[in-house]
């Protein structure tokens, strides 16, 4: 995995609409689309760290996997708002000793359904900024461990109590469909853990059908852990032997690199590589995942295009400023330009047809020229210069 690490340092990706290989996580769907997906990873145990903070070899004969799959579903109830509901099945397995007898274990089920939301500000430049929140319900309520009455092949789910969470996430979108996401937020992960911060951050570079990507996810503990100042009255669970659950004040930090395919316009493939590095009473491991996810989500250049016969007035770009915040175009007061008017910017390559690039609005008119600030970019690897094609509604 480390050659594939190498290669997907490179920070980046695109937020050109026509692309499918790569959505980045700061682009809700538009109004009316949506997005189905099934998500699946499985986790190996190497080691793990225990609540001294000390890295530990597991004894002899354990071991131990997990494997989780969560189909999710998302609708954009504005251009803006996105919700999303879905579940997580689960199944956990452990191999140990006990009065030297080898014991496999297990547990599986439903772990968690969930429901989320994300609305997404207006962007800054290249900066593009959402809220996210979200509610994981848990069906199970987790009961004590007696060895000399319960039965030790079967392990628990994972942490019981509902999971609540609200943060952030920004992104900074460049030219050459480059990209660099950024995210974080809290977490209060069930009734038997600390609260925790958990954050995020992601750079990709994405091309039509091909997408790498290389980021690391962490969780920082608040360190309010219930049983902190009674860790006898810990509860006692058949866990297997792993600390990914009823931990005490868990951190983690996982790099993790991806490769993305996308089948035509609405499908693609996710392909992930992970491994848990460093954290506290926790394990380290590695996982791989495999995505598969339909979006069917409204394109805003084939929205734009659907009006083209609307346009009243057409006009040419002259000049750009140079950090490209404001355009000159040759319309002005003699062809009816007015303040606050919308302008869409077009790139036209005789073979294509015409591109959208951006959005504007007129803020200065002079009697032949206008100065039009841009309020919206819809295709990063499209330059702003002079030679666009801007289109206008007189209506």
């Amino acid at each position: 995995m480390k050659w594939f690490f190498l290669i997907t340092l490179f920070v980046t990706e695109a937020f050109a609409q026509s692309q499918t290989s790569y959505i980045p996580y700061t682009r809700t769907l538009r109004a009316k689309g949506y997005q189905i997906g099934v998500y699946n990873d499985s986790f190996t145990s190497q080691k793990y760290i225990d609540n001294d903070g000390k890295r530990q070899d597991f004894s002899d004969g354990y071991s131990f996997n997990r494997i989780q799959s969560e189909v999710a579903g998302h609708y954009g109830a504005t251009n803006d708002l996105q919700f999303g509901l879905g579940f997580r099945y689960r199944r956990n397995q452990a191999k140990y000793l006990l009065s030297n007898e080898e014991i496999t274990a297990t547990g599986q089920g439903l772990q968690s359904t969930f429901a989320s939301i994300m609305f997404a500000f207006e962007p800054v430049d290249e900066m593009y900024y959402v809220l996210e929140g979200t509610f994981r319900y848990t069906p199970y309520t987790n009961e004590e461990y007696d060895s000399t009455v319960d039965d030790p092949k079967t392990l628990i789910l994972g942490d019981s109590g509902n999971e609540i969470s609200a943060g952030v996430g920004m992104t900074y979108y460049a030219k050459k469909d480059k990209f660099l996401t950024l995210r974080g937020g809290y977490r209060r992960p069930g009734t038997d853990l600390s609260h925790e911060f958990y954050y995020g951050l992601e750079g990709a570079l994405a091309w039509k059908y091909v997408a790498l990507l290389a980021g690391v996810d962490g969780v920082s503990s608040l360190n309010n852990d219930p049983y902190e100042d009674d860790p006898a009255g810990r509860p006692i669970l058949n866990t297997g032997g792993t600390r990914l659950y009823n931990s005490e004040n868990r951190e983690w930090v996982t790099p993790y690199v991806g490769l993305n395919f996308a089948l035509g316009k609405t499908w693609r493939i996710e392909l992930r590589g992970s491994q848990v590095v460093s954290g506290h009473s926790t394990d380290l491991g590695s996982a791989f995942g495999f995505n598969i996810i339909k979006r069917m989500d409204k394109d805003a250049t084939r929205l734009v295009d659907a009006k083209f016969k609307s346009y009243d007035i057409e006009m040419n770009v002259t000049k750009v400023s140079p950090k490209k915040e404001y355009m000159v175009v040759d319309k002005g007061l003699a062809d009816d330009i007015v303040k606050g008017m919308r302008i869409d910017f077009f790139e036209f390559d005789y073979i294509g047809g015409n591109v959208l690039v951006a959005s504007g609005v007129v803020i200065k008119i002079n009697a032949e020229t206008s100065i039009v600030k841009i309020t919206n970019r819809f295709n990063m690897s499209k330059d702003l210069k002079e030679g666009l094609i801007g289109r206008a509604s007189l209506k």
